[in-house]
């Protein structure tokens, strides 16, 4: 509010927390520039940043969506550098799909993208991010900057903590883009099963390392419609054992087959 008050490119929007796909979405509809960028309060960008995204615009026309890399801010101070991933050649999402290496703080790319892809998913409370690069992978190719742009912040209410809901939640995202949004167009139907049977697999075994012995097995099941291996098999196993001891993870499964943007 201080910034906005002195500045009047600088628009500040309060609303209800309704998530960080809505508040995205909500920024979108009143921003008027021609490219987006992204800082959330966890993150930091370099004091070089945006001049770095201008640079790589002017040098490269033709580029719609470019990206960098990120480092970690540690909770002492410190940083941890990391190296950056698909730095060396333009990506799309035949690459995406395998692996999600956009970092939300290290994208730049023009509007024109989102009035083809869409906007956010506000059902999405996290992979939102994931959801809305692929659809606009189907439009255009990642650049790649070749340089780190920005910090994460770490500490211990954002660390990133994989679970069987998680997991799901991705598989989900994956599997709707594939079916319903134009991904089975564009990506090779082997390498799909094989990333879905994985991603349905590790859910699974996360709820079963939760106890979560019901939800393991519907995630089993799903891996199986992709990819039959034995330890998927000895994993159901073991869950059809231990159903009667189990818990129940209180969030409800993802279905995202019937939902579009």
């Amino acid at each position: 509010d201080a910034l906005a008050s002195g500045e009047g490119r600088i628009v500040a929007i309060h609303q209800a927390n309704t998530g960080p796909a809505a508040a995205r979405n909500a920024a979108l509809a009143r921003a008027r520039g021609a490219w987006l960028a992204y800082i959330d309060s966890d993150d930091v960008w370099f004091p070089d940043t945006l001049a770095a995204y201008a640079a790589f615009i002017d040098a490269h026309p033709d580029a719609k969506f470019l990206y960098g890399y990120r480092h970690r801010l540690n909770e002492d101070g410190s940083i941890t550098e990391l190296p950056g991933e698909f730095q060396d050649a333009p990506t799309g999402v035949a690459e995406l799909f395998e692996r999600m290496f956009l970092s939300h703080l290290c994208v730049c790319y023009r509007r024109e993208l989102i009035d083809l892809a869409g906007p956010y998913d506000p059902a999405l409370r996290s992979c939102e991010d994931y959801d809305l690069y692929l659809r606009i992978g189907l439009h255009c190719r990642f650049e790649p900057l070749g340089l780190p742009t920005g910090l994460r912040r770490r500490h211990g209410t954002n660390l990133s903590r994989q679970t069987g809901y998680s997991r799901l939640l991705e598989a989900e995202v994956l599997r709707r883009f594939v079916e319903r949004q134009g991904g089975s167009a564009v990506l090779d139907g082997r390498r799909v099963a094989w990333r879905l049977g994985r991603l349905y697999y590790a859910a699974g075994r996360q709820y079963f390392k939760a106890c979560c012995y019901r939800q393991a097995l519907g995630a089993l099941a799903l891996a199986r419609r992709y990819r039959r291996t034995f330890n998927g098999a000895a994993v159901a196993l073991m869950a059809r054992c231990l159903l009667p001891f189990g818990r129940t993870d209180a969030r409800e499964t993802p279905h995202l087959q019937g939902r579009s943007p």
